[in-house]
Formats: structure tokens, sequence, C-alpha cells
């Protein structure tokens, strides 16, 4: 499948496409036009939300140790777009959570697939959910990790797809771009590298919005360790905004978000999320609103995953892991089985998924290699391995590599994913 990749289209859509020299690892940065840059037919879509709140006092995720909770600020939902072409159906799941790990995803992505659902789910990362991985018990050394609340998170999520099938309608959908807009987003490690990129995708029905598909990288961390109440951070703002003035659900997909993309704000307040979220939703309803698709074709869907095994580095992970405070098994020698995917809305448009959070220059490089005009990338999607951080740049001084599987990591999961590329560019 030959996808277009015209320089004159490639400007004018895809934001900060890294293009590596010959030799070295400098970044060409190309500007973006915000609009509606395309529009696909032929495809169907059902959107749906089912609160995924916890009913009980949790440890909260992200920040520190012993953060209980102790009330709710704003629901945490599981958020669907399920996508129908002929025989082949996708579910595309952001769900407000620091990270759900693939053991605890396996079990759900069978169950759905033997209904011929592919399963996409794509946490957002959000720091003041309940504690799925582990790492933020009462203590060092106590997991944090509660069983009940996984079952009524993944439950959540099944309901979630369920309810968007159900909603299936023939749909036009609507693919444009714009940029982060200043005071949103910075990047603590790299202050000069940040992908302003936002992908989004509206599908309308009879005049009307469904569901609107949004991506791009930043940790939803507005509010900080004094924080106690459950939220879904700046997400819970930007999906209010969305869903306000265009109707329909907003479904969020985070992006390269590692290395650290974190929100500009003043102070860690709650109003900061709205200031961001809401500022972050005017960008893109202004970009939906003002322009109007040049380009029009058939939607055709395809998709392709591999599993790969991740040498696992870290002495931390691996003994937290075998000490049960990571709800997760390592090998001996150490691994981590995990799972790249790539899903093609053909003829435009690729979306990558990776297994946790990629640094910027990393999401830049996945996005060149993903060769379509239209091009998302999603982040700890079946998933939760860390940080994936470039051979180049690693540096265990600091912070993101004591979070990270290993050096390997990065280069091991783009090799998969160019397997996957050549393998549907024969399909």
């Amino acid at each position: 499948m030959e996808f277009p990749r015209s320089r004159s289209e490639s400007v004018q859509f895809i934001l900060n496409a890294a293009r590596l020299r010959a030799g070295n690892k400098a970044l060409k940065v190309e500007r973006v036009r915000s609009c509606v840059a395309y529009r696909l037919h032929g495809v169907e879509v059902g959107v749906s939300k089912v609160p995924v709140t916890p009913n009980k006092p949790v440890f909260l995720a992200g920040l520190g140790y012993g953060r209980l909770s102790e009330g709710v600020h704003d629901d945490l939902y599981a958020r669907s777009f399920v996508l129908c072409e002929g025989s082949k159906t996708v579910a595309l799941v952001g769900v407000d959570s620091i990270g759900v790990m693939l053991n605890h995803v396996a079990p759900l992505k069978e169950r759905l697939r033997a209904k011929g659902i592919a399963l996409f789910l794509c946490s957002t990362h959000d720091h003041s959910s309940p504690d799925t991985i582990g790492l933020w018990g009462p203590e060092p050394g106590v997991s944090g990790f509660d069983e009940e609340y996984m079952e009524l998170l993944l439950s959540g999520v099944e309901e979630a797809v369920e309810k968007a099938l159900e909603e299936v309608k023939k749909t036009t959908l609507e693919l444009g771009s714009t940029a982060l807009p200043c005071g949103a987003a910075k990047n603590t490690r790299k202050t000069d590298l940040l992908d302003r990129e936002i992908s989004y995708m509206v599908a309308r029905s009879g005049g009307r919005a469904l569901g609107t598909l949004v991506n791009f990288g930043l940790h939803p961390e507005v509010l900080w360790r004094d924080n106690r109440l459950v939220t879904a951070d700046f997400v819970h703002y930007l999906c209010l905004e969305l869903e306000r003035e265009l109707g329909g659900i907003a479904v969020f997909l985070n992006g390269a978000l590692g290395g650290m993309v974190t929100p500009d704000v003043s102070s860690h307040t709650f109003e900061e999320a709205e200031r961001v979220g809401r500022t972050i939703a005017r960008a893109i309803l202004n970009s939906a609103s003002r322009t109007r698709p040049r380009v029009e074709a058939a939607c055709e869907l395809a998709l392709a995953s591999k599993l790969v095994e991740l040498p696992v580095h870290n002495t931390l992970l691996t003994e937290a892991a075998r000490a049960g405070i990571v709800k997760r098994e390592v090998g001996d020698p150490p691994t981590l089985e995990t799972e790249v995917s790539v899903l093609e809305l053909r003829p435009f448009a690729r979306l990558a998924a990776l297994p946790g959070e990629p640094l910027p220059d990393v999401g830049l490089r996945v996005k060149e290699m993903l060769g379509a005009p239209y091009r998302l990338l999603t982040s700890l999607c079946n998933d939760e391995i860390g940080y994936i951080i470039g051979r180049d740049e690693w540096d265990p001084s600091r912070y993101e590599e004591s979070m990270s599987p290993g050096p390997l990591t990065c280069e091991i999961l783009l090799s998969a994913l160019s397997e996957i590329l050549q393998l549907l560019q024969r399909t």
C-alpha cells in the first residue's frame, strides 16, 4: 500500500516531521497549517464513555508514596472510539489511568479478539488516578495496586467498547491537525524539543458530531503531590469543552509525552488544569471550524501487531516485580514481553501504538517512519513499560532512565515497528 508522501502534503499537515540527517541526529522541524486536511467515508463509527471512578479510597499514582485519595473531583472514564470497515473492527480506547500493563490487558484483548474486535487500550497517564502499577503505595516497598479497582477499570473498558458498538453509524471522518498553543506544554528535560502537533478526527453522521478523537503528547499532571482528589486532570476539561462545543463524546489518546513533557502552569491547581484543557480544546475547535477538507476518499482499515521481548537492565524494576510490588512477571534473565501495533486508515492515515512513554525525539522518529501524510502516535497502548528513550540519548543519571527497562528498549520497539510497516506495505 503506497501512501502519498509529497512534500506539500507533509508540510501542510504534519507538524515537526523529524528527518534524521545522515550521520547526525539533528531534527528538521517543519511548520503545519492548522486545518481539517482529509475526509474519509465508507467507515462506521461508534463512540461511548463509561465511568471508571474508584468507589473507595485508593492510592494515587505517579507523584510519590502515601497519596491515599480523600474524594473525587471529577469522574475518570474509559472512552471508546470504535471503527468498523468491512470485516474489521478496531476499538481505540482512552482510559484515565497511569497505565495498564499487558498482563492485565491480555485477557480482555483475547475476549474481544474472539468477537473480531482489535483493542487499542491507551492510558492517558493520569497522575491523580489509582495506582494500577504498584509503585505508589503507602510507603517504599509496599504495593499500591488494588485488584478490585483493576477489575472495575477493565470491566468499564469492556462496557465502553460494547456500548460504542451498539452506537455504530455510517460516518464521515474529518482528519485535521493544529498546534499546541503556547502556555500549554513544556519539555523540562530538553527545553528546545517539543512536538506541538495536535491530530484530531471528528466523526460526523447526519450533520452532527458523534465523537472527536484527539492525539498529542502531554503528562496529565497539573495537579501535584499535595492533591488527594481523584481527577482526570486537564483531560477532564479538554473533553468537556469539546463535547460541549462539538457534541458527541471526546476521546484523548496521549502521544510522545516522555522526557518530560509536562503542562506549562503557574501553579498546581484545578484552575490551571481547566486553563490548559480549555486552551487546547479551543485550538482544536478553531482549526476544525475555519477550514474545509481538500481531499476525500473511501476508507479502508488495515492493522498489524508484533509481540517483542525487551531485555530489562533496570534492577529496580526487576526487584520490584519479583517482590510483588509491581504486578508483573519478568523472565530469567529479566525480560518483558510487550507489543507494537499499527492501524492504517487508508489511503491517508497511519497510527502507531507504542507500549510506554516515548520521548519527543522518539515520537518524531516514529512519525517519520510512518510515511503517511496524516500520522498519529499513541503511547501507553495495551501496556506501560516506562520511558522509551533513544540509545544515543541514554543518560543513567537522569530520572527517566530510572523508569525505563533499559537502553535497548527504543531500538527494539522501532525495529518491530519497521517490520510491521513493511508487512502492511505488502498487503
